[in-house]
């Protein structure tokens, strides 16, 4: 078997795939929580669906297709709706069915329909898990839907799957089952042990170059650097390094004209990527802080997919964001492709890069004291990771704190990595005989390091689903019956403001407790979990307390207009 199973976090609609599976009940029906996400991200899809519904003689039985074709330019290249939901009972377990059918028609499509003869991803959502089907028996039906894609990706050669959860219980859950089938995982390729713990304690800061926006399709150096170059009339060798020919474009055709060509290069929506694998598995990792010198969206947008709130920070003054709050602070060091007035781009703003941000050379400063370093999607020799890294590697001088970095170009044992490992950074090689095997390698990496953080956060032990350890059965059996209907009460009686501000933190460290332990009310009886948290929010006592519930409100919703409108009340509080 060369494909490989992914199991993410995230909304199914944007990530970018070759095909994205629907599950629809056996009349096609418009009332799932999948539908409205569809329906928004893909304009053509609820005209198309619609038409297939009222064109139906008769019920779709389990496990049926039918494919809508997708703008060839775009990715996701199609969608495999899969009839999963509903209808008779079968000999088959109906997950099983609709995941083997999902991929069989995915690739069946894409080869012939579309011609397709590359690698191939697959993203299906986590099916039957819902309101109805097999949500109070989910960890079965993860175990049988991770059988099945591994199944089809043995009779498939040159394709991967990711199955796509929206919430984090289900993620952990689908991670946990894929464990289970697998075994263990071998020592051999393991992540270094500092940097696990370090996302363990959540004290990492991710920096991310440019490698991984080329993974989404976005235009790279090399297409900038021919623009600016034809408009100067010269020719660029090997010795014309971009930031030079950048500090000429501008002292020629002035500041406004560059920050044109850098929006038009990076920042135009008619060419903006979705993101990446890498993307949603990287900013699935417990992090707070995203450091970047890229000028495009794609982190913001993964961000959102992901469910968490990205707060942008690219002024000086936007700084003192990053000490409030709960969400998550990309930090854009070079500016951002929509007010390109603050690109750092030009041999001068490089090397004045510090005095004139003495904002952003505080807060470095301040991360490396106490902070671990996770560097992607830099090449060593790129000029933007060698400017940054000279004033990083003199502070990290100071501080006994690792730092980390992929890199394709060197392996762990050679001088390469001797010289970096002396300046405090130590290289992950991703090694491999072609860029196509690197790209494959540098997932597969990425999704052991997510697996490896992830179970080893709090288990599920309060899901009721989950099976739990039998010493500690009557202490679940009382949180399980009690505390739910205990914050339902708090969550709708109307507290003074004395109350608010006594009762309110304790009930939201109670409440993440028991969150990460995978506890969620019973819908039978009163309020979800998502509603439970908003609920919560509008009686709390500043504003601090009022976005945690609400954070924690947008990552258990499980439809996607409870996300979309609980990210509108975190926006319109942001700091």
């Amino acid at each position: 078997m060369d494909g490989h199973l992914f199991i993410v976090p995230g909304d199914v609609t944007q990530l970018a795939a070759d095909a994205v599976a629907y599950s629809a009940s056996n009349r096609l029906g418009r009332s799932g929580s999948l539908y409205p996400g569809f329906a928004h991200h893909f304009p053509t899809f609820g005209p198309w669906y619609k038409n297939q519904s009222k064109h139906l003689l008769a019920p779709c039985s389990v496990g049926e297709t039918f494919w809508m074709p997708l703008d060839p330019a775009r990715k996701p290249h199609g969608i495999v709706v899969v009839v999963a939901t509903g209808g008779a009972a079968t000999d088959e377990d109906k997950a099983t069915t609709a995941v083997r059918s999902a991929v069989d028609s995915a690739v069946e499509n894409l080869r012939g329909e579309c011609g397709r003869t590359d690698r191939l991803l697959i993203a299906l959502p986590a099916f039957r898990v819902g309101m109805g089907g097999d949500r109070n028996d989910r960890v079965r039906s993860a175990r049988a839907q991770v059988r099945a894609a591994l199944d089809a990706l043995r009779r498939h050669s040159n394709v991967d799957v990711a199955i796509v959860t929206y919430t984090p219980a289900l993620y952990q859950i689908f991670l946990e089952a894929r464990r289970q089938v697998l075994g263990p995982l071998p020592a051999e390729g393991a992540p270094p042990a500092a940097l696990v713990e370090a996302l363990l304690a959540q004290e990492c800061v991710l920096f991310v170059g440019a490698g991984l926006s080329c993974g989404a399709g976005l235009p790279d150096w090399s297409e900038l650097i021919r623009r600016l170059a034809e408009q100067l009339k010269i020719t660029p060798d090997g010795r014309t390094d971009y930031p030079d020919l950048a500090q000429w474009y501008r002292e020629q055709f002035g500041a406004s004209a560059l920050a044109g060509v850098i929006h038009q290069t990076f920042g135009d929506p008619n060419r903006a990527g979705l993101p990446t694998l890498a993307h949603y598995l990287l900013l699935s990792l417990p992090i707070r802080l995203v450091l970047t010198t890229n000028y495009d969206g794609l982190l913001e947008l993964a961000l959102t997919a992901l469910k968490r709130f990205p707060v942008p920070v690219v002024r000086q003054e936007d700084v003192a964001k990053t000490g409030q709050g709960d969400g998550v602070y990309v930090v854009k060091l070079h500016g951002d492709a929509a007010s390109a007035e603050e690109i750092v781009l030009c041999r001068d703003d490089y090397d004045e890069f510090f005095e004139r941000r003495p904002a952003m050379a505080l807060l470095l400063e301040g991360l490396l004291l106490n902070r671990t370093f996770f560097f992607v999607g830099y090449g060593l020799r790129d000029a933007n990771f060698r400017q940054l890294y000279s004033r990083i590697g003199r502070m990290l001088r100071t501080s006994r704190r690792p730092a980390f970095a992929t890199t394709f170009e060197t392996t762990s044992d050679s001088h390469a990595s001797r010289q970096w490992r002396n300046k405090h950074l130590n290289l992950i090689a991703i090694p491999a005989a072609s860029v196509a095997e690197q790209q494959l390698h540098f997932l597969r990496y990425l999704d052991r390091l997510v697996e490896e953080v992830t179970l080893r956060t709090p288990g599920l032990f309060l899901a009721p689903d989950v099976e739990a350890p039998p010493v500690l059965a009557k202490l679940r059996k009382v949180l399980l019956e009690r505390v739910g209907d205990e914050l339902e009460a708090v969550a709708q009686h109307p507290l003074t403001e004395g109350e608010a501000q006594r009762a309110m933190r304790p009930v939201i460290q109670v409440l993440e407790f028991l969150i990460a332990q995978g506890w969620r009310p019973n819908q039978g009886r009163g309020l979800g979990l998502c509603a439970l948290c908003e609920q919560l929010a509008g009686q709390a006592a500043n504003a601090s307390e009022r976005r945690r519930l609400l954070a924690l409100a947008l990552a258990s919703a499980e439809a996607f207009a409870d996300a979309e409108r609980i990210r509108g009340m975190l926006t319109a509080s942001a700091p």
